[in-house]
This record gives C-alpha cells, structure tokens and sequence, in this order.
C-alpha cells in the first residue's frame, strides 16, 4: 500500500570532542516531530547528555520520523527522551521511524529512549541501522509497549514492523528483524508470558567484552514469577544481547535501572542521569 506521508523531519547529531576533550554537538539539525533540547555535559561520565523530545505526543498517520547520529573523536553521548514516544490511533496508512547512527574512533553512544507506546489500531514500521568501529562502544536500548496499558489497552494496535541490522568494521553481527500483528500468531509469545508484558532489549558492544559478559550469571539470576531476562552473544564475539520480559511497571523499572548499571559496570563505565523532571 502506498503512503502518503504527513510530517517529515527528524534529527542529525554530530559529536566530537573540543581542544580541552569535552564532547560537543559539531553539527545539529532538527524539525517536527522532533525538539532537541539543550545539551548538557555531565562532567561525572564525561558524557554529553541529549534529551530529544516530541512537541505533537506522538506518531500520527504518515509521519516520517528520521534519527541521523554519528560520533567521532572518542566522544561520549547519550542520547535519550523525557518520556515515551506513543504511536498513535490511525484510520489508516502508516508511520515510519528510520534510525541511523554511527559510532567511530573510539567513541561511545548510549541510545536510550523512553518506551515505545503502540496505541490502538497504529502501523508503525521502524528500521535502525548502526554501524561502529572496532574501537567504539554503543549500548542501544529499546523498549516496547503493546498499548496504553494503564488504561487497559494492550495489543489492539494494527501492526508493528521492526528491522536492526547492526554492522563492525563493516561485518554484519547482528539482523533482528519481525513483525507484530495482534490478529496472528506473531504475537503470542509475548501475550503467553504476562498479560500486560513491557518488553525491553539491551545491545551492548564493546572491544572490552568480547569473550565475557561479567555481569551475565547476575541478569539470569533476577529472573522470577515477574520478569523474564535472557543474554546471548552476537555473531563474531563483536558484544551481547539482553532480552526483558516484565509482568508490571515496577518490576520493569527496576530490572531496565539495575540492567543498566550492570552493563555499563562491564564497560568500565558509570550510567549518566537521564535528568528527567
């Protein structure tokens, strides 16, 4: 099906370091439906923190949404959102979400945005493609909901399309690819877990770990009646995969910090405070 598509803009984020090694924003360019707010420098993490926001709440039918981040020059960013980005209610067409980052010279990204709402009857298609240098780091996170859940909806969105393809020096290490549909069977796995499942994925490269995970046994052990956690490598030792399945907003906000801290423990690195008031 053709579509015709409403809003279409995003963001492109350069990042480098400065003469004194402070990571700053080298080029930016930003419309709707996305704001970039002030960056801030954490001097703790020695991080530069970006807050992207979405001025229209959401997703609406046609809208085209394009991320575009590289880094260079052994720069720290984290990128992130005040909250969650919903996919709203559509009659019909789609909408689209293209992420791009790049990650080079012994830099490191932290891509952690708020969860992903699909609301009654949405279409959303998401296609994320990293590539990264031997030398750099990234932990991406995504998390998904399948509705407003506090208000009792879950997974009466239309579709949801999801592609990662993430590349080293070039080489492909992982192609994540799958579709949700709440009419078929695509989505029983996640339906059969929980009743209201809040689902969450962590990808963590870096040339640190590439034969072990140190926090890994400690992922597996926070499993219980309410949470799901799995790890497991990536092709070519190029880093890990960790898969979170919670039964409730409490269970899922403590293993999504504690997940955090762990894998970044791992990179020899301290989380940065999102600062969200």
């Amino acid at each position: 099906m053709k579509n015709t598509f409403g809003l279409n803009g995003g963001v492109q984020l350069g990042c480098r370091r400065n003469g004194a090694g402070v990571p700053y924003l080298s080029s930016q360019r930003f419309s709707p439906p996305v704001h970039l707010s002030k960056p801030y420098f954490d001097e703790d993490t020695q991080s530069l923190l970006i807050n992207l926001s979405c001025p229209t709440a959401g997703l609406l039918a046609g809208d085209r949404m394009v991320c575009d981040i590289e880094i260079s020059d052994e720069a720290s960013m984290v990128v992130t959102t005040p909250g969650a980005t919903r996919s709203h209610f559509m009659r019909s067409g789609i909408a689209r979400v293209e992420q791009k980052l790049k990650i080079k010279e012994g830099s490191f990204l932290e891509f952690n945005p708020g969860a992903l709402i699909l609301q009654k009857a949405t279409n959303l298609e998401q296609i994320t493609e990293v590539e990264i240098d031997e030398d750099a780091e990234i932990l991406f996170v995504e998390k998904i909901l399948p509705g407003r859940i506090a208000h009792g909806e879950s997974f009466v969105f239309q579709k949801f399309s999801n592609q990662l393809r993430i590349k080293r020096e070039s080489q492909l290490v992982l192609l994540e690819s799958f579709v949700l549909n709440p009419r078929n069977e695509s989505a029983l796995p996640w339906k059969n877990s929980f009743p209201t499942p809040y689902y969450a994925s962590f990808y963590l490269l870096s040339p640190k770990l590439k034969e072990h995970l140190p926090s890994r046994d400690k992922i597996h052990g926070m499993r219980g009646s309410n949470l799901l956690a799995g790890v497991t490598s990536l092709h070519r030792k190029a880093g890990w995969l960790v898969k979170v399945l919670a039964g409730d907003p409490y269970e899922f906000k403590r293993a999504m910090k504690e997940i955090r801290r762990l894998l970044h423990a791992d990179m020899g690195r301290v989380p940065t405070d999102f600062r969200r008031y």
